[in-house]
């Protein structure tokens, strides 16, 4: 073989080589849970740019439809909040709203929940905080999962009684606050109260902050509020 040819076969190796590496660094993470067998998909921002060893963690799931970029770009990013933000991807952009995939997601996201508060922040339980379809995991997470949370955030979601969980699994422990447009005509206002009064009967720390306007105004005009709220329960936590 001449000279040319192995320089060509070297070169291609490297090309090889770099192209697998790229795809290692580029490819979303995931955590699969070896109860449920289900695969969750996220990414890992920093909003203040700090990456430090032992951050709080904010757990959050975007709105039916939505993007975890586009999700932290209208919600996070550059809102200071000093913590490890956690961005999980919902299956084929969809919350289920079937009792059993409830489920199953709920139990997943808490299962990751463990192994990150295990992984990078030994000193603060993750904070879960769920939008539209998100927070109606967040709200099912209260009922199910609660433990594994410093306190639950479901903004604009909804229970019914179709998909409550068949076992509460909760306690006086559990925190909640919860934020929701009077007139909101995507998810019901109505379905925001119904989940916190089934919270209710097993905790004195639930509470639904209720604002004036629609599904789309809690993150236009109540931003503040909400990231305030945030940054509040990461330092007292």
């Amino acid at each position: 073989m001449q000279v040319g040819e192995l320089n060509m076969e070297k070169n291609i190796i490297i090309l090889f080589i770099l192209i697998v590496i790229a795809w290692w660094l580029l490819k979303t993470p995931s955590f699969t849970d070896s109860v449920t067998n289900t695969e969750i998909k996220y990414q890992i921002r920093y909003p203040t740019g700090s990456s430090d060893d032992d951050l709080p963690i904010v757990i959050a799931l975007h709105g039916n439809g939505d993007t975890v970029e586009n999700f932290y770009k209208h919600t996070f990013e550059g809102s200071g909040v000093h913590a490890r933000v956690i961005l999980i991807e919902a299956p084929d952009k969809y919350w289920p709203y079937i009792q059993h995939e409830l489920q199953r997601y709920s139990s997943t996201i808490a299962s990751f929940a463990e192994y990150v508060y295990q992984e990078y922040s030994p000193s603060h339980k993750p904070l879960l905080l769920g939008y539209s379809g998100g927070g109606v995991v967040a709200y099912y997470s209260a009922l199910t999962e609660c433990n594994r949370y410093s306190l639950i955030m479901p903004i604009s979601g909804m229970l019914r009684k179709d998909i409550l969980p068949d076992n509460i699994n909760t306690d006086y422990s559990c925190k909640v606050k919860a934020y929701h447009g009077k007139t909101d005509n995507v998810v019901s206002f109505s379905g925001g109260e119904f989940a916190i009064s089934e919270i209710q009967k097993h905790t004195n720390s639930a509470e639904l902050v209720s604002v004036d306007g629609d599904h789309h105004v809690i993150f236009r005009d109540y931003k503040k509020m909400i990231l305030d709220d945030i940054k509040y329960q990461l330092v007292t936590d």
